[in-house]
């Protein structure tokens, strides 16, 4: 998961950029690119949370609901 971690770290650093370089609002010229980048974002976040859920789920010990507790 490092590796998802260093690209989440270049395009939130490339959104920035993006920012950074429209003081007064984004320009006509950065939309493009600035969709393909937050898209992007988007995808990685989805596939990174959905894996670190996965192996946090891998953790919790599996509880039957079919099966009476005994208390």
């Amino acid at each position: 998961m490092s590796r998802e971690h260093t690209e989440i770290e270049r395009l939130i650093r490339r959104i920035g950029r993006h920012l950074d370089d429209a003081p007064q609002g984004i320009r006509a010229d950065q939309i493009d690119d600035l969709r393909a980048t937050l898209y992007g974002l988007d995808a990685v976040l989805t596939l990174h949370f959905a894996q670190e859920d996965e192996a946090l789920f891998t953790l919790v010990p599996f509880v039957d609901d079919a099966v009476p507790s005994s208390a």
